[in-house]
């Protein structure tokens, strides 16, 4: 009787106390995930990927399992451990799941160079070394612009020498934030090109994995890359300090480039092959509209990808995080940022982590790992490019962002309505590779409403919710054109809510006829899964120019389909980048240009597989499969502009060229 009296008490505090911050929402729930269980970094060794079943059949929940075939992208990384000084031993994994495990160390400059001109980098080389050893790379990231936390002189990181040359301080917005040197100091400046050219002579750039460029940030740690906003990015290209302090990274990972990653965008180190790194996957539904990562909203209220953005367009580092979800952010000493408890918390984990995909990330660190089966799929999907995917997938959902979000962003601008002005924009999807679209007899509705646990500011007051599902009589489906499973056997994933007692029906053209597979629906309100293998899809055969549809049966009211993923399950011809070939060399592929005899010419020292043209948009617009070592594809009656070319041996490689039609 004491213990639940003061558990009652207990909860009636915490409600009070998160009623003092005003975005907090009633509280809801969240069925279709599991409850909350943050996993700690020490237990990663009990993950296992979800098991690939290879035959026909239905699951409840969802599923993220893929052919035991696919490892990771070689671009691709993700941090599983972080260290804040060299003092700590990186932990050795014994995971049961592939991936590319990279952890954070992160490190102060005033521990390098205590004394002005005396460089120590033992330590820091001698820790990334050990964590080399028991294979896991590093991420690094020097710490250098703070003089204090607050007032506390012990808490900053950079040296506190530079007071003796009178370095200015810029001025703290709050109390408790970093006391921060200014970068733009002369002295400071000089100083830190100093530093940077001092680590171009140790064996560091090449020992890591990757390595973080910040700027004085008023939180811990380095961050942004100049003195404008994130707002402002493009503002920072026009800063004299901020570029030289670029070319000194650029000098010191001369030939590495791809290594470097930045606090925020910059096109000056983009052009460097510079990468980025935000930090703000956590708030899913943040930076749309965004110029630099190629966030859109279309004029049917999709979220799209414009693959023009130089961080996608230049194969940059692409990196995100996805951490805060300790139990602590559901408390008083964070002001309940995310709610008053956690149960929202993995709904949110899982969100996040689609929307991380849906950017095309490279990299992401990650901790709780609230739905534990997405870690081994987020693994597998990183840093993967369309040629290279070994699925596509869409999750059809629908959020309401504010008009304003979308008008603070002049690109890719186009007419608010006077509904959207009032009700917000619709915003349709996380798509990847895999579209669904609305068209006459194929139309759709939100379904399936869940609740935010706080008022996000991007999101149209009142409409503080998400649609995970949309629902219809037909619902078609678009695999893109240039990925090179959909030539191939793929299976189909197909996560519906069983609200309607019939039929689901997959529908597609085979080359020769439309087949239907059905899968009986139950009526009992369950998620589930549901597997169709299919042997080769006829592309764009379909009415409205789609690849497949799911249809409800004669007697069904609808269906409410979620999450949909195509799988390419060929094993010989995987995905490129799915199948490691260490001893493949980009040399071994020519291609050749002969543009009186309207053709090119491929030769390789492998067996050739495929060759696809491509136009700038992205579609196919030849192609033919290859046997042997050469081929010839003809460019008659293509139209005067840029193509890319992409040559597909047997081992799943890909040699791309860009060519000029004239």
């Amino acid at each position: 009787m004491i213990k639940s009296t003061l558990i009652a008490f207990l909860f009636i505090v915490a409600v009070t106390v998160a009623a003092q911050n005003p975005n907090v929402l009633p509280e809801s729930i969240y069925p279709y995930w599991p409850v909350y269980n943050h996993l700690e970094t020490s237990n990663l060794d009990t993950l296992q990927a979800q098991e690939w079943i290879n035959e026909e059949h239905a699951i409840n929940g969802w599923d993220w399992s893929l052919p035991g075939f696919v490892n990771p992208s070689p671009q691709s990384s993700v941090g599983l451990q972080r260290n804040i000084g060299w003092d700590k031993e990186f932990l050795q994994f014994n995971l049961k799941f592939k991936s590319n495990p990279v952890g954070l160390l992160w490190v102060k400059w005033r521990d390098i160079e205590k004394t002005q001109g005396n460089y120590d980098f033992a330590p820091l080389i001698n820790r990334i070394k050990q964590a080399n050893s028991i294979g896991t790379q590093i991420s690094l990231r020097i710490l250098c612009h703070s003089k204090a936390r607050g007032t506390d002189v012990s808490k900053g990181e950079a040296p506190l020498w530079l007071e003796d040359f009178g370095v200015k301080l810029l001025p703290q917005k709050n109390p408790g934030d970093n006391l921060n040197f200014d970068p733009a100091d002369p002295i400071f400046h000089k100083n830190y090109l100093k530093l940077i050219d001092a680590i171009s002579k140790t064996e560091i750039p090449q020992l890591v994995k990757a390595a973080y460029v910040g700027y004085a940030s008023h939180s811990f740690g380095d961050e942004g890359i100049g003195p404008y906003s994130e707002t402002q990015s493009g503002a920072n290209d026009t800063v004299k300090h901020v570029r030289e302090r670029l070319d000194a990274w650029e000098k010191a990972f001369e030939g590495m480039e791809t290594k470097v990653f930045m606090g925020a965008a910059v096109d000056y180190g983009f052009q460097k092959g510079f990468g980025t790194r935000r930090g703000f996957v956590e708030m899913y539904l943040y930076r749309i509209p965004n110029r630099d990562l190629g966030q859109f909203v279309d004029s049917e209220g999709y979220l799209s990808v414009d693959e023009n953005a130089p961080i996608i367009r230049y194969k940059c580092f692409n990196g995100e995080v996805n951490e805060e979800y300790e139990a602590a952010w559901a408390t008083e000493a964070r002001d309940f940022r995310f709610g008053n408890t956690t149960n929202s918390f993995p709904y949110r984990y899982f969100t996040s982590t689609l929307r991380a995909l849906q950017m095309r990330c490279t990299y992401i660190h990650t901790s709780g790992h609230l739905l534990p089966q997405m870690l081994p799929f987020l693994s597998l999907q990183l840093g993967r490019t369309v040629e290279d995917a070994p699925d596509v997938w869409t999750f059809l959902r629908t959020s309401y962002l504010k008009s304003g979000n979308y008008k603070s962003d002049d690109w890719k601008s186009r007419p608010i309505s006077a509904t959207e002005e009032a009700e917000g924009i619709e915003t349709k999807n996380f798509e990847r590779w895999l579209y669904q679209r609305d068209a006459p007899g194929y139309e759709t509705q939100p379904a399936v409403k869940i609740q935010h646990a706080i008022k996000m500011w991007m999101v149209q007051p009142d409409k503080y919710f998400d649609y995970i599902a949309r629902s219809g009589k037909k619902i078609g489906f678009d695999m893109d054109d240039r990925w090179i499973g959909e030539k191939d056997s793929v299976a189909i994933k197909v996560s519906c809510f069983d609200f309607h007692k019939g039929e689901l029906k997959l529908v597609y053209n085979n080359g020769q006829e439309l087949v239907q597979k059905v899968h009986q629906l139950s009526g009992d309100s369950l998620l589930r899964t549901t597997t169709f293998f299919v042997p080769g899809i006829k592309a764009n055969a379909m009415e409205h120019n789609f690849d497949f549809v799911l249809e409800a049966g004669e007697n069904t009211d609808g269906i409410v389909v979620s999450f949909v993923r195509v799988i390419n399950v060929d094993v010989y011809s995987e995905p490129v980048g799915v199948h490691e070939n260490p001893e493949y060399k980009r040399a071994t592929v020519c291609i050749t240009l002969n543009s009186i005899s309207e053709r090119i010419s491929i030769s390789s020292n492998s067996e050739l597989r495929l060759i696809n043209i491509y136009s700038i948009s992205g579609k196919i617009v030849k192609s033919i499969e290859c046997f042997g070592k050469t081929g010839n594809i003809q460019t008659s009656g293509l139209a005067p502009g840029i193509y890319l070319v992409n040559v597909f041996d047997k081992e799943g490689n890909v040699e791309r060229t860009k060519i000029a039609i004239v």
